[in-house]
């Protein structure tokens, strides 16, 4: 696959498959993802660093 933009730079490794993978990708950094998969919330920081990873290379 060609891609247009180069990789963010905290991007991970999408062949990843552990929590810290899991984690980046849902915006949350590994505590709030270890505390959302006990207690099943999603707090707002989570959701916001998920929508600007998304976002951002839209933007450049």
């Amino acid at each position: 696959m060609m891609r247009i933009f180069k990789p963010l730079p905290d991007a991970l490794d999408p062949d990843r498959d552990d929590d810290e993978y899991w984690a980046w990708e849902n915006g949350a950094t590994l505590e709030e993802f270890r505390e959302w998969e006990r207690t099943g919330v999603l707090t707002l920081s989570m959701r916001l660093r998920w929508w600007w990873r998304r976002t951002r290379p839209t933007l450049r």
